[in-house]
């Protein structure tokens, strides 16, 4: 049997490969650490190779900074028993055994998506800078938490100092607040504002739990 049309699904051992999946290369492979797609599956007498397991043909990107580079080198030079630069090194149509791979692009109907909620507060004042960011699971946690930050500003930060000189200036709405020094926007303001996300668990962190 040969897969290799975008989306097909070959599922081996409880794990679902998808031909156009992202994967990366596992501690069983030389290639591990890289980072790839899935272009085809083969199983049964359409293998190319002599495992008793499925062919997974993978298309991996090469690795981007040079400490990398050099480490892959060295692993195929060792394999190879002779130089290896990173040109020399077959990346498209490489085939993997299962065990050499593992998808972080999981199938999405294995998978559960939750809605989470980002909150981040940032700050500039003359004199520091900084930005805080939270993650949370619930909506009424995370805006209890941005109304406390601003509250704390508005008490003793940099928000009741810009108030005390007639300088504030501030926008807001339910999920989000600013306030700056007024004409000098760039160099004093304060930010809070929280932003609905969605987070997808793959099946193995599911099943993890």
């Amino acid at each position: 049997m040969i897969i290799n049309q975008e989306g097909m699904r070959y599922t081996y051992n409880g794990m679902t490969y998808t031909v156009g999946a992202a994967v990366m290369a596992a501690e069983a492979s030389e290639y591990r650490g890289l980072y790839g797609t899935i272009t085809e599956i083969r199983d049964g007498a359409d293998r190319e190779t002599e495992n008793d397991t499925p062919d997974i043909y993978c298309c991996f990107e090469p690795p981007l900074f040079q400490e990398e580079i050099r480490e892959l080198e060295r692993r195929f030079t060792e394999l190879y028993q002779a130089p290896k630069k990173l040109d020399e090194i077959t990346l498209d149509r490489v085939i993997m055994a299962p065990e050499m791979v593992r998808v972080v692009s999981p199938d999405p109907s294995v998978c559960k998506t939750l809605k989470v909620y980002l909150l981040t507060m940032q700050f500039t004042t003359s004199w520091d800078s900084g930005c805080i960011t939270e993650l949370y699971a619930d909506y009424d946690m995370a805006r209890f938490a941005m109304l406390k930050g601003i509250r704390e500003e508005q008490a003793e930060g940099c928000v009741k100092d810009w108030a005390e000189k007639d300088a504030l200036e501030e926008e807001y709405c339910t999920d989000f607040y600013e306030a700056w020094h007024r004409d000098e926007y760039s160099e004093k303001h304060f930010t809070a504002s929280i932003e609905k996300l969605s987070l997808t668990l793959p099946q193995r962190i599911i099943e993890a739990e």
